[in-house]
């Protein structure tokens, strides 16, 4: 950006300064000075940005002042149509140490935007109720305004100054990371969200292609019912009518009737295979609507979580108070790609996550031990051999530690259990499910 090579000369007053201040100062000499509560501090007492080390702008800066705040204040002072945020960040440092006006815009800022805090630190009359402020408001999330209260506070001395400045440069760092592993969880949620989405259509349209032939297979089974009743009918009309008719050795009524009869039986056995595969096709049907539930609660469990991660994102508060509440979690089997995401996701939620493979290359012997240390077992049933999963129930009801099969070994089948009850209930002794079959 070219524009920010060389910034506006500062505008210079066009009338004569001496005599204007020596006015100004009589008449401040000859009125008496308005009084002033005691538990509020004057603004002049405070330090100003100009008049702090350079070294603290970048922090004051970029902790403080959103960019459309500083694009804004800015923009009375350089071009600011085509520069980046960056751009406007450096260009403000820059100035708030060499330029006095863009210095006092700054501070005009800052002050309008965190006027309350300031009139809160205002009443502060030494460094240990700075110090007191800044711990409390810090402990709240308050940063950017406290922060900007502690270094232009009077009573604020340079190692308090120093301090404050270390806490809020390591709490960037802790943001940083945090949020990239926010992005590489999101990443992932992301492509497990389309797959699942995926799925999710495919069930709908299997569903709706067996919705469509159990209509079929049904008007079928009507079509033979109507069939059978009238081959019965017949029957019962043609034994009415070989009861009164002379029997005739082409054509007698014996013969009629075992004719008649094969045909009915033949009705019948045609019909009850059409009520077997009526039968069968409900089967499917009702198992194939409780996979689409499942997914749809693990589409669900994803999208809420993807959210939370977005809105988390962009507010200016800390990370969400946990949700596992110190759980051990014990995660058997699995996927090692899904398995560190999982893993990722109990920690950032306050929990703690131990994993055995089943006996791929963790000893089966160290299963008891890890079950008796966590307070829930959770195993995916399609990423783990029966004798594991058999051995897992037989532990955990010995124990008297809850367990929970999961659908899949995907992130979402986790979070969507996680989700559910089982977060917020105490860990219950015993179970009622088969030790062999669940």
């Amino acid at each position: 950006m070219n524009n920010f090579s060389q910034a506006r000369p500062a505008i210079r007053p066009n009338f004569p300064m001496g005599r204007v201040a020596g006015e100004l100062a009589g008449r401040w000499a000859a009125e008496p000075e308005m009084p002033r509560p005691a538990d509020v501090e004057p603004a002049a007492a405070r330090v100003r940005l100009g008049d702090l080390d350079t070294h603290l702008h970048c922090s004051i800066v970029g902790t403080c002042l959103t960019d459309a705040d500083l694009r804004k204040v800015l923009a009375r002072f350089v071009d600011v149509q085509d520069a980046t945020d960056l751009d406007l960040h450096h260009e403000a440092v820059r100035l708030a140490g060499s330029d006095a006006q863009v210095a006092r815009a700054l501070h005009k800022a800052l002050d309008a935007r965190f006027d309350a805090v300031l009139r809160r630190f205002a009443k502060a009359r030494n460094e240990q109720d700075v110090r007191a402020l800044w711990r409390e408001f810090h402990q709240r999330g308050e940063v950017p305004a406290a922060y900007w209260a502690v270094l232009s506070h009077r009573h604020a001395s340079g190692a308090v100054r120093q301090e404050v400045f270390g806490e809020v440069h390591m709490l960037s760092h802790l943001m940083g990371a945090s949020t990239r592993a926010d992005l590489r969880q999101r990443v992932f949620l992301q492509a497990e969200n389309d797959q699942l989405r995926a799925q999710h259509a495919q069930l709908q349209d299997r569903y709706q292609r067996l919705v469509e032939t159990h209509d079929r297979t049904d008007q079928e089974h009507q079509q033979t019912a109507t069939l059978l009743r009238v081959a019965r009918s017949e029957i019962e009309e043609l034994r009415a009518r070989t009861a009164v008719r002379p029997e005739s050795p082409a054509d007698t009524p014996s013969e009629q009737v075992a004719l008649h009869t094969q045909r009915r039986e033949h009705a019948e056995q045609r019909a009850a295979r059409a009520v077997q595969e009526v039968d069968e096709l409900k089967a499917e049907m009702d198992h194939l609507r409780l996979k689409l539930q499942q997914v749809v609660g693990e589409l669900h469990a994803a999208d809420a979580q993807l959210h939370r991660w977005l809105s988390e994102e962009s507010a200016d508060a800390a990370i969400a108070p946990a949700e596992l509440g110190g759980r051990r979690l014990l995660y058997v089997g699995g996927r090692p790609s899904s398995a560190n995401a999982i893993q990722e996701w109990v920690e950032r939620n306050g929990g703690e996550l131990r994993r055995h493979d089943g006996g791929f290359e963790d000893r089966k012997g160290q299963l008891a031990a890890d079950i008796a240390w966590a307070d829930r077992v959770v195993f995916p049933v399609d990423c783990i051999d029966h004798d594991s999963a058999g051995s897992i129930k037989r532990h955990c009801v010995r124990l008297g530690i809850p367990f929970t099969p999961l659908r899949t070994a995907s992130l979402a089948s986790f979070v969507a259990a996680a989700s559910s009850e089982w977060i917020q209930r105490q860990p219950t002794a015993g179970s009622h499910l088969c030790l062999r079959h669940a």
